[in-house]
């Protein structure tokens, strides 16, 4: 009795083995397009159906019949089903797309209906490069992170585009920091970051410039305060050149009024004077009586 409930626990424990080593595991880098396989291949003469599901949620439905060509079905956005081999490919991959990803072909061959499922395991693994906000305006602040579901032990370098390595400030088993700050970073400066581990290596890179770096850039009030001071400096620039261009343009007569020598000066009073002047009337005109 105890023997058969030993077998039947080992019997049970080995199945949960062969379905969980059944799956095929892939890792991708974010953003990436990646196939996953479907190791239920198609028959020239097959009929039926296949479907891919994620966690038991459906991603693509196709119903099919090889002989005549015949295909319908649909996939959600960013997945793609390949009518020859049943292979799923999802363009630019997300880290939320990582999961247990399942192919289920049914083939119409009556009687009975064959049915067929194999399994593939996702793993999305990004690497993000962020620049923070920094208390000092000649300095800046980067955090590279890597995002997977199995954290593992990374080892992060950090380089200048063209100039060699530089040394991280802090690191972390997924994440590191680097810090720099004026002159060791210039407007143009490539700083890249690599990501090692296992068997991949990945990396981002970001480019400084006075716009991009939090603090160096002009916020609104900034801008309209320059604005404003721009304007104000040109306004009394202004006046001033006026005020010598009138000094300049006046002298005094013999009798010590003040006159203007300049022509345009000239013209404005003299036109202002005939303004002023009031026009003679015309006399009547006389009446003649002229006698025959």
């Amino acid at each position: 009795m105890y023997l058969k409930r030993i077998t039947n626990c080992l019997l049970f424990l080995t199945l949960i083995y062969l379905l969980h080593t059944d799956a095929e595991s892939i890792r991708a880098d974010e953003g990436k397009t990646v196939h996953l396989p479907c190791h239920s291949l198609p028959d020239e003469r097959d009929k039926g159906s296949v479907k891919w599901t994620k966690n038991s949620g459906t991603i693509c439905d196709w119903h099919f019949n090889i002989n005549s060509g015949t295909f319908t079905g649909e996939c959600i956005p960013r997945f793609t089903l390949n009518r020859t081999s049943f292979t799923l490919s999802i363009e630019n991959v997300q880290f939320s797309d990582s999961g247990d990803y399942s192919c289920k072909t049914m083939r119409m061959i009556p009687p009975p209906t064959l049915d067929n499922t194999s399994n593939v395991i996702l793993h999305v693994e990004g690497l993000s490069l962020q620049l923070q906000n920094s208390s000092n305006d000649t300095c800046v602040h980067l955090i590279c992170s890597l995002k997977s579901l199995n954290p593992e032990l990374v080892n992060f370098t950090w380089t200048r585009e063209g100039q060699g390595s530089l040394n991280s400030s802090t690191s972390s088993e997924m994440n590191s920091e680097l810090h720099l700050c004026k002159p060791d970073w210039r407007d143009g400066d490539t700083i890249i970051c690599h990501a090692s581990y296992s068997n991949s290596q990945i990396q981002r890179s970001i480019n400084l410039t006075s716009q991009n770096v939090p603090g160096n850039a002009l916020d609104g009030g900034q801008l309209w305060m320059w604005i404003i001071i721009c304007s104000g400096a040109a306004g009394f620039i202004l006046c001033i050149i006026l005020i010598v261009v009138v000094c300049k343009c006046r002298k005094r007569d013999a009798s010590g009024s003040i006159v203007f020598s300049n022509k345009v000066y000239e013209n404005f009073s003299f036109a202002m004077a005939r303004q002023n002047t009031q026009p003679i009337p015309k006399s009547e005109p006389e009446e003649c009586i002229y006698e025959n």
